[in-house]
């Protein structure tokens, strides 16, 4: 069984750091086995399809799988180590679709998904719910974090980097607009 999926590495080509040539990445995708691999801007955000085992019940473990797997070609072709998260295609889909933030959240560019490697604790999640971040707006579902910032990203403090040392876990956002570009992809 194969299944569309997405990887969103964590950090490659911000600031001229990690630098990874999208050209080259895709066809060590290939080499490494993923069929259709697919580059969407040059931050690293990755399709392919992927073999799943039949027993494969898991989506997050299938994920956490195939993170680890790509994540593993950036450090070995390009010296780069970047954590990664993936969701499968449907994943990204049900996100944009449910979008719970979107009765508020205008402006694509100011509204992040952030993607969590796992669930983070109901306690980690109440005490940052229930703290007081306004203007911004913070929602977490599972394994999402979705963040209004109607103030715009560089005036965030809700960041990927907050969330990740709060919630103890590998974090990396998008925007709805490139959340939009990528399933267009899928």
């Amino acid at each position: 069984m194969t299944a569309r999926c997405v990887v969103l590495p964590n950090g490659i080509n911000v600031g001229g750091h990690n630098r990874v040539p999208m050209a080259d990445l895709r066809p060590k995708l290939a080499d490494a086995g993923y069929t259709d691999p697919v580059t969407i801007l040059q931050s690293g955000n990755i399709i392919v399809t992927a073999d799943q085992p039949d027993s494969a019940t898991d989506p997050a473990a299938v994920a956490a799988a195939l993170a680890a797997s790509v994540q593993q070609l950036p450090a070995d072709e390009f010296d780069v180590h970047v954590p990664c998260v993936a969701r499968t295609a449907a994943e990204i889909e049900d996100i944009l679709e449910r979008s719970p933030l979107g009765h508020i959240a205008h402006d694509g560019s100011r509204y992040l998904v952030n993607f969590l490697s796992s669930e983070p604790s109901p306690n980690a999640i109440r005490e940052l719910t229930e703290a007081d971040h306004a203007p911004e707006v913070l929602h977490v579902e599972g394994s999402q974090a979705f963040v209004w910032a109607p103030e715009g990203i560089r005036a965030l403090r809700l960041t990927y980097a907050h969330l990740e040392r709060h919630f103890g876990v590998t974090t990396t956002a998008r925007n709805r607009n490139t959340l939009e570009r990528i399933a267009a992809k899928l």
